[in-house]
């Protein structure tokens, strides 16, 4: 090697050290993005609402525990990882939405309670919903598609002006533009759940 190659091997090793010494000390752009939320100046820690909340896990009945667990998310504010249900949280003076485990949306709503009753009904909603895919709709003539649950009809009917789209009728009412059967089927038990867990405690309802 000459003396030209020698001296700039040498400066390179120079530079190599002097760069490593002072990241010690130093957060480089783009660290910011995997620090806890709850040290990181601008972030407010209290007075944040829950506006949705989310099961990672639904869809995945034919994966078991631990597969099921590379769809689960990381806390947006501690940095905790496998997250199964998302607490989606906002405040009115933070431009973006969070998602959040259990803990930390206790702590951003100052509420010990709320949070985790939602994710006790997220997953009775979850069980019912494995319970309502077990059933077997029958396709009638007319090529709609009928189910009784719990003691109440709902109908899946293809749109005669576009192919590929399905509508839902439950008791009397109709709700349209499913891109795919399967989106309405899940549809169909968002509409027949929420209003079973709206029943009177006596089953009467008064005249619709």
């Amino acid at each position: 090697m000459s003396l030209e190659g020698i001296s700039k091997f040498t400066n390179e090793i120079i530079e190599d050290t002097t760069f490593a010494k002072k990241s010690k000390n130093t957060i480089f752009e783009g660290d910011f993005d995997f620090m806890d939320l709850w040290n990181k100046e601008g972030i407010p820690h209290k007075g944040w609402k829950c506006i949705d909340i989310e099961d990672l896990a639904e869809g995945l009945d034919e994966l078991d525990a631990e597969e099921r667990k590379d769809y689960y998310e990381t806390c947006e504010m501690c940095n905790h990882e496998g997250i199964r249900y998302v607490h989606i949280m906002e405040h009115p003076e933070y431009s973006e939405h969070l998602r959040v485990g259990c803990s930390c949306a206790e702590r951003m709503e100052e509420d010990y309670v709320t949070p985790q009753l939602r994710e006790k009904n997220l997953r009775k909603k979850f069980s019912r919903l494995k319970t309502f895919r077990k059933r077997t709709w029958v396709q009638n003539f007319n090529g709609n598609y009928m189910l009784k649950f719990k003691g109440y009809f709902i109908t899946i009917m293809p749109s005669k002006y576009k192919k590929g789209e399905y509508g839902i009728i439950f008791r009397n009412k109709q709700y349209w533009k499913y891109e795919s059967l399967e989106k309405a089927k899940r549809a169909a038990f968002d509409i027949i759940d929420e209003y079973l867990q709206q029943r009177p405690a006596n089953g009467i309802y008064l005249p619709y």
